[in-house]
């Protein structure tokens, strides 16, 4: 059988989903402990875990070949329990009960949770990405107004970018270049950490998906005011299929394999003298975007990777 943890209108499980040859089960993770049940028993005799997700059957844990884990949603606690501090206690206690579920269920995950938390965590990244031998921009992470000052004098005007670590919807900030009216409020750097980054001039950028041991890139040519950060100009840009030299391909693989990661969504710049210049990778990155402009079957790929491994674990 087939976890997929995740939650519903979800599109990109949605497609995935047309293409499994496999018994999958969806489970949210918002619906734990108020609407799933969990059952783990140990003593005398054999081991029994399950659990049952809202509106479907008992699983026993070893039924589950492959798991999906991607972009989860946080746990849902009864709204009968009202109380502050016994609400505090539920959710740790599930958080406890949940996380052990995960580490028992022994088979093949799409990402491992721990693996899913360590991966986009951009300052890891990075260093692995050095550590393997893909070429990142010239970057510093700092509180210190300082030493961003430093960083951005030492290049020309135009030539330092900014960007947050997670754009959230209550503090949105894109992904810009350093203006002056930034110089000015450097010192507001000491209140949080932010990424400072050489301006990598692009002849294109590429999203690039990994699954398991495949690559899916593609490559992506903006209009000129997108030329710091594509996604905003997703609309009217061009795409395409994009094959990654041998060296690059390898050393991305080398950076899955470091981080735990059996899916990831990768974003390069490629420069006009064709060097490939590593950003980011997201763990529970968006494909679709790019695979239903240039055809490529991620989902399928997926989909695929998810029912061999679930054969193989002889459910």
């Amino acid at each position: 059988m087939i976890l997929i943890v995740s939650f519903p209108d979800n599109a990109h499980v949605e497609r995935v989903l047309e293409h499994l040859d496999r018994p999958t089960v969806v489970f949210d993770i918002a619906d734990f402990p108020h609407r799933t049940r969990l059952d783990a028993r140990f003593g005398a005799s054999a081991d029994r875990i399950s659990f049952t997700p809202h509106g479907q059957a008992e699983i026993p844990l070893e039924q589950i070949g492959a798991v999906w884990y991607r972009r989860v949603r946080p746990i849902g606690l009864d709204p009968a329990l009202t109380d502050s501090t016994s609400r505090l206690f539920a959710w740790s206690e599930s958080t406890e009960a949940l996380t052990g579920l995960w580490h028992a269920m022994e088979c093949f995950w799409m990402n491992p949770p721990a693996g899913d938390e360590a991966g986009q965590r951009k300052i890891r990244q990075l260093q692995v990405a050095r550590a393997v031998g893909l070429a990142v921009p010239e970057t510093l992470i700092t509180n210190d107004p300082a030493a961003a000052l430093e960083f951005i004098s030492a290049r020309d005007e135009g030539g330092v970018i900014r960007k947050a670590f997670r754009n959230i919807a209550e503090a949105p900030r894109s992904t810009a270049v350093v203006t002056a009216d930034d110089r000015a409020r450097l010192d507001d750097v000491r209140y949080a950490p932010v990424t400072f980054q050489e301006f990598v001039p692009a002849d294109l950028d590429l999203r690039v998906i990994v699954v398991e041991h495949e690559i899916f890139a593609a490559a992506i040519r903006s209009e000129p005011e997108y030329r710091t950060d594509y996604r905003p100009g997703i609309g009217s840009a061009k795409f395409s299929e994009y094959e990654l030299p041998d060296e690059v391909a390898a050393a991305l693989l080398a950076l899955h394999d470091r981080l735990g990661l059996a899916y990831g969504a990768s974003d390069f710049r490629v420069t006009p003298d064709g060097e490939h210049v590593f950003l980011e990778v997201n763990p529970g990155g968006e494909y679709l975007f790019a695979s239903d402009r240039t055809g490529q079957p991620v989902p399928q790929a997926i989909a695929a990777c998810l029912s061999r491994h679930d054969r193989e674990h002889g459910t």
